[in-house]
């Protein structure tokens, strides 16, 4: 089946785009011509579709990734000398929420307004080919899933939840989150990060300070020359140019989300989380093992895992652990950085570990009877 609303103009697009990623895939690569066909083999024969996602699904939609290859960085981050995951905390919003929203904010904007690529769109079509249909575990946060046609919040389990909903800050889970008011959040006022190289700035340090600074390739700070200071930079707390306002959070004066009874944050299962408000998560979970317990012990299963880390190995535990269950399951895993499968789990194992999820996804479809791209 064709994306929704495409024309024959973009039709033509996927179908050579898929024919690049075929030819791509095979044109004198044996080991990956064989794990693409394996895999192509498992889809076409199963009758139940589990697809699993990690962060490198969504580099395709321009998303990044925590670590690795894909890594995607907030521009104030290299001066503040802090990592992704670091912000990704939900004690900012308590002790620095202007910091906290404007960081979210910049999340908010690339993972909703972005589009699923057309990778989404050929799991879903396998999916609702077979006998036994699909679902989707994922662990990304940006809402695609829900987004692609076929799919809906029915048939997706977002365990670490999603953008598309918010929850108080201090939250005691009487009730579900509700959907994110997407006005509330592009009204926020973030000043633009726009320094470059030998730009001279300020920034704030832990005594309070500002010191003079320029800004390095990659975004570090260094010394200005006229400071007096040697060595490593220490990391800021705030960066402006000179005597301008903080490019690290929303404007001052600028209403932050929230209602009588308290700030939001982003109902998302954050690092050093006990604050989530899962209702809704937990909802998805219950229809997840509904599905799954309705499947014969004898389904072909199919599972499809992508772009799922080992740092927080959530998705690639589910891909295993429910492969296991099925004794005619095979499990497909597409990763960049670790495509190994344990001896042991499903019936079939393949490994791509050299073509990214959309590439990898088409050249499959490529390799299907009545292919869908």
């Amino acid at each position: 089946s064709l994306r929704h609303g495409a024309t024959c103009s973009e039709c033509m697009r996927f179908a050579t785009m898929a024919a690049s990623a075929v030819a791509a895939a095979i044109d004198g690569q044996a080991p990956r011509a064989a794990a693409l066909q394996a895999a192509a083999d498992i889809i076409r024969d199963a009758d139940a579709l589990l697809i699993c996602t990690g962060a490198g699904m969504g580099v395709d939609s321009g998303l990044g990734t925590f670590r690795g290859k894909m890594a995607g960085i907030w521009p104030p981050l290299r001066a503040m000398q802090r990592d992704f995951s670091e912000l990704s905390a939900p004690v900012w919003f308590e002790s620095d929420p202007r910091l906290a929203w404007a960081f979210w904010h910049f999340r908010h904007q690339a993972y909703t307004k972005g589009a699923p690529h057309a990778g989404y769109d050929l799991l879903a079509a396998w999916g609702q080919r077979m006998k036994h249909g699909f679902f989707s575990v994922t662990s990304n946060i940006d809402g695609h899933w829900v987004r692609t046609t076929g799919v809906g919040d029915e048939k997706v389990l977002e365990c670490h939840g999603a953008l598309t909903h918010m929850q108080y800050v201090n939250d005691e889970g009487e009730d579900d989150p509700w959907p994110t008011d997407d006005a509330r959040i592009d009204a926020l006022q973030v000043p633009q990060w726009d320094l470059q190289p030998g730009d001279e700035v300020e920034a704030r340090v832990s005594n309070g300070t500002w010191l003079r600074a320029v800004v390095q390739e990659g975004g570090d700070l260094a010394h200005h020359p006229s400071g007096g200071g040697s060595g490593e930079f220490p990391a800021a707390l705030a960066v402006r140019r000179p005597g301008g306002e903080d490019l690290c959070r929303v404007r001052e004066g600028t209403p932050l989300p929230g209602d009588d009874r308290g700030p939001w944050r982003p109902a998302v299962l954050m690092f050093g989380d006990w604050g989530v408000n899962t209702r809704r998560i937990d909802k998805q979970e219950s229809r997840f093992q509904a599905w799954a317990r309705d499947l014969p012990s004898d389904a072909k299963l199919a599972v499809v895992e992508i772009g799922a880390g080992r740092a927080v190995p959530t998705i690639r535990n589910i891909a295993e652990r429910t492969t296991k269950k099925f004794p005619n399951a095979s499990l497909i895993r597409i990763n960049l950085e670790d495509a190994g499968i344990p001896a042991g789990v499903g019936r079939q194992r393949v490994s791509i570990d050299d073509l990214g999820a959309l590439a990898a996804l088409q050249a499959i479809d490529g390799l299907l009877p009545g292919k869908t791209s």
